[in-house]
């Protein structure tokens, strides 16, 4: 005698799904709400790591590791907004994909970093630090803006950022990606050896990325973006000499300035005189815009804070003069650590100018903030 027994399963299958399902929206909800709120940062990375060792869900395990490397990405990337025009640095969100990343692929619109995962954690990190500055700098003119400048420019900025916040991975980086980029491209070499000169006095991020990046807004529908790669060299060439002889009391004035075909600019050095005040430093500027410079970089050193704050003061107040930014330098052009830089262009005078002097230094916030 033979019985059938018929099970229904339905019911079964039916609280499988509703588990996934449930499963799927608290994942979703604490993903959505660690990018969201920052200060979940370090939550985020246990969170998932948690979850990945429990269950081992390979997508979670992904999460995790992107989590804790998002975290070291903007630990080591944000000091250097400061130091950035406003809006080039923002907080790194990455996405973990299944295929390698060239520089090319990078894109404006884009608000995520996309980068193919490695099993060395190190070197997830280095990829991270690289890839966030070759997409970040330069930003609407990449096309622009020839790409072994902007290779070059990644490269140089992402080993001073992690030399100074990760050095233990100094090496790691030279022997990866910096010796690979050089083998693709061996012009690199020409400009990494002259941005590491002109970085240790403050003007590579000071001014050489701001002109840069005005050249190529600049240029954009003229023929000098033909020819746009013999401009960046010369005002390369112009910094770096002016930075060697900061100090060579027979340096010409005309040293102090440079004239393009798309820009113009000029540095003035502060330095606290042992009596007198602002007014020869405010003079120089007149002389300048007389002659017809368009863009002048004040660049002061920390120790004297006060009196650079005053100059720059006194400067704003010029009619011909509007106040585009004031800046951290990674290095005075002393050579000492932390540098001051404001940034004037010819134009018309702001209003704006006076708040944005106090917000920087004397860190007042402003208005409706």
């Amino acid at each position: 005698m033979h019985f059938k027994i018929m099970i229904d399963f339905s019911p079964i299958i039916k609280n499988i799904l509703a588990v996934i399902g449930g499963l799927t929206i608290i994942i979703t909800f604490f993903e959505v709400l660690f990018r969201i709120v920052p200060q979940f940062g370090n939550l985020k990375a246990k969170f998932w790591g948690y979850l990945a060792r429990k269950w081992k869900y390979r997508r979670l395990e992904k999460l995790a590791i992107a989590s804790d490397v998002e975290n070291a990405v903007n630990e080591v990337v944000l000091d250097l907004r400061s130091e950035l025009p406003a809006g080039w640095i923002g907080k790194a969100t990455i996405d973990w994909v299944d295929k390698d990343i060239k520089i090319d692929d990078l894109k404006d619109e884009e608000t995520i970093l996309r980068i193919r995962p490695l099993e060395n954690q190190d070197e997830n990190l280095i990829s991270g630090i690289y890839f966030f500055f070759a997409k970040y700098l330069f930003p609407a003119v990449k096309d622009i803006v020839p790409i072994n400048v902007r290779k070059a420019s990644a490269l140089h900025i992402s080993r001073r950022a992690i030399r100074d916040k990760k050095p233990f991975l100094t090496q790691k980086f030279e022997s990866g990606i910096l010796e690979a980029s050089i083998k693709e491209d061996v012009s690199i070499l020409g400009y990494i050896d002259k941005y590491e000169e002109i970085d240790a006095k403050g003007f590579f991020t000071g001014a050489f990325l701001r002109e840069i990046h005005e050249i190529a807004c600049r240029s954009k529908f003229k023929e000098l973006r033909n020819k746009i790669e013999e401009e960046i060299k010369s005002v390369l060439k112009h910094i770096g000499e002016f930075a060697k002889n900061i100090y060579n009391r027979t340096n010409p004035d005309w040293k102090w300035s440079r004239k393009g075909p798309a820009t113009s600019y000029a540095f003035l050095l502060v330095a606290q005189p042992f009596h007198g005040g602002t007014d020869p430093y405010v003079n120089r500027i007149r002389e300048h815009l007389k002659q017809g410079v368009e863009r002048i970089y004040i660049m002061g050193v920390n120790q004297e804070k006060g009196f650079v704050k005053r100059v720059v003061s006194d400067v704003s107040k010029i009619p011909q003069c509007r106040l585009v930014e004031v800046f951290d330098l990674n290095r005075d052009y002393r050579g000492d650590r932390k540098g001051i830089c404001a940034l004037f262009e010819k134009g018309t005078f702001e209003g704006e100018a006076e708040n944005k002097i106090e917000s920087f230094f004397d860190n007042v916030p402003k208005e409706g903030e």
